[in-house]
C-alpha cells in the first residue's frame, strides 16, 4: 500500500478531511509506530497538532493501525503482489 492509498482508506475510515488525513499521515512517518512510549507519543502529537481530544486521537490511531496491520498481512499473504480473488 502506498501513501496516496494509506491516505484515501483514511479518509474514508474516519470521515476526515484529505488534509487532515495527510497531516495524520506525517505525523505516522514522523514517528516511530511500534512500542507503548511511541503510541503515546503518537496520541498527543494527534491532540497538539490536529486538536483532538484524547478519544478522537484514540480512535484515529485504532483505525490508522488497523489499515497497516491489514496491508502488512495482505503482503505477507501475497508477497510478489498477486491477490487471489
Amino acid at each position: 500500500m502506498n501513501k496516496e492509498e494509506f491516505i484515501k482508506e483514511l479518509v474514508k475510515l474516519t470521515n476526515l478531511s484529505e488534509e487532515k488525513c495527510t497531516s495524520i499521515n506525517s505525523i505516522l512517518e514522523d514517528t516511530f509506530l511500534i512500542g507503548k512510549n511511541n503510541k503515546e507519543k503518537l496520541l498527543s502529537k494527534f491532540e497538539e497538532k490536529l486538536g483532538m481530544t484524547k478519544e478522537e486521537a484514540e480512535n484515529i490511531y485504532e483505525k490508522a493501525m488497523s489499515i497497516l496491520t491489514n496491508s502488512l498481512k495482505d503482503k505477507l499473504k501475497h508477497p510478489f503482489g498477486g491477490k487471489e480473488n
